[in-house]
């Protein structure tokens, strides 16, 4: 009797482990899943958020923040550029990898645009007018598809 009673309770034991492991999976992949999209996000102003959040487009935001100096101005010093670019792309994943395998080539294009300019040139220069070059220079590099839009969360000429 005591046999029967003490295999009846390590099953059960067996069956509340296992649905507890079972719970705690299921739960750590919603949590990651969450993460994953919370990290696609950006933090803009709400009329750029929203165009973001279509289901025709997506933002890349690997690029990070870059730091670049400046070519020297009229007295001879460099300033230092500190940006934060992010970018709007059509909801495609093959372009997602293409941007991907593009991200060093990326990073060293707005490093040179902004090196190539002193900081005089680029106070000068509107957003719009920044954007616009470096749009054109980013998709010249690229195959698949063309970048939308490209967005500087941080711009700080120091």
């Amino acid at each position: 009797m005591n046999k029967i009673l003490t295999r009846i309770l390590v099953f059960l034991a067996a069956i509340v482990f296992l649905t507890g492991i079972i719970f705690s999976i299921l739960r750590s992949k919603s949590k990651t899943k969450d993460a994953l999209q919370d990290s696609e996000k950006i933090l803009l102003n709400q009329a750029e958020f929203k165009s973001f959040s279509s289901q025709k487009s997506k933002v890349f935001t690997k690029i990070g923040k870059l730091r670049a100096a400046t070519k020297p101005g009229k007295n001879g010093k460099t300033k230092i550029v500190l940006i934060t670019p992010y970018i709007e792309y059509s909801n495609d994943q093959t372009f997602y990898e293409e941007l991907d395998r593009n991200l060093k080539k990326m990073r060293e294009i707005i490093l040179n645009y902004f090196s190539e300019q002193t900081a005089e040139e680029l106070a000068k220069k509107n957003e719009e007018k920044i954007n616009s070059e470096l749009l054109e220079k980013l998709n010249s590099i690229l195959i698949l598809q063309k970048i939308q839009r490209l967005y500087f969360t941080d711009f700080l000429i120091l």
